[in-house]
């Protein structure tokens, strides 16, 4: 072995260290950069934990297939109205005892992970036929399930979701129905008149008076115009609750 030869060996031994040095010494860097060690720099990489937040979706229209209702909230809490009024008061205010109509609404929600969803029902009816008429709003089991006899539960709330995990993406449809019932208010009007005159014949005078009476009835009924129905409304507003909360 020549003195070169031992001389390059002896400087490639220290070259090499050195760079494993370089690598140690920037990894560690790396860690305490990032606020960590290097033990935990490297955990970063070899687990994963998350908390999902998931999907909410609720949404309130006339019964169709569900996710193909009118209207869907975009936000949470934000409040959904359902509309009616002119296209059902011709039939609820009926013939001369009046009628009645039912309304069915439906209602698609879905909250996945550990959220849970509940709704309260808030209806404004004035003026017109229906705030004329008795109404009730039920909560049914099915859109045929709405009919004026009804015999469901009478509510305004509903939580279709717990906050038990879940990873669904089928959509839960309730089914809502409004009942209403227009019956007129009506009378009877009564009068009478009496008439006295003395009549006079010619060449005999006046003779003795005469008494005339007559008597006429009515029927009298509450007069509305359904056509010029106000547009009633059916607020459907909700919240969402994670574990351990309350809403």
């Amino acid at each position: 072995m020549t003195t070169a030869t031992t001389r390059a060996s002896a400087w490639r031994r220290p070259h090499g260290w050195l760079l494993t040095a370089f690598v140690l010494l920037a990894a560690i860097l790396v860690g305490a950069g990032t606020g960590g060690t290097l033990a935990l720099w490297r955990d970063e990489f070899t687990g994963t934990v998350r908390m999902p937040v998931g999907v909410t979706v609720f949404g309130v229209g006339t019964p169709a297939t569900p996710g193909t209702l009118a209207k869907y909230a975009t936000a949470d809490p934000q409040s959904l109205t359902f509309t009616f009024g002119p296209a059902q008061a011709a039939a609820l205010y009926g013939g001369p005892t009046g009628g009645a109509v039912a309304i069915p609404v439906q209602v698609d929600s879905l909250a996945q992970g550990h959220r849970g969803l509940s709704y309260t029902v808030t209806p404004s009816i004035t003026g017109g036929v229906f705030g004329a008429s008795r109404w009730q709003l039920y909560k049914v089991a099915s859109a045929a399930a709405c009919t004026t006899s009804t015999t469901a539960t009478v509510t305004t709330t509903s939580t279709p979701w717990s906050t038990a995990y879940t990873t669904t993406t089928a959509l839960v449809s309730e089914y809502w129905c409004l009942v209403a019932r227009f019956v007129p208010v009506t009378g009877t009007h009564t009068n009478t008149a009496t008439v006295t005159g003395t009549p006079v014949i010619p060449g005999l005078g006046a003779q003795s008076p005469l008494t005339a009476t007559d008597s006429w009835s009515a029927l009298t009924r509450q007069t509305l115009v359904p056509s010029a129905e106000p547009t009633h409304t059916l607020t459907f507003a909700f919240t969402t609750t994670r574990a351990g909360s309350t809403p």
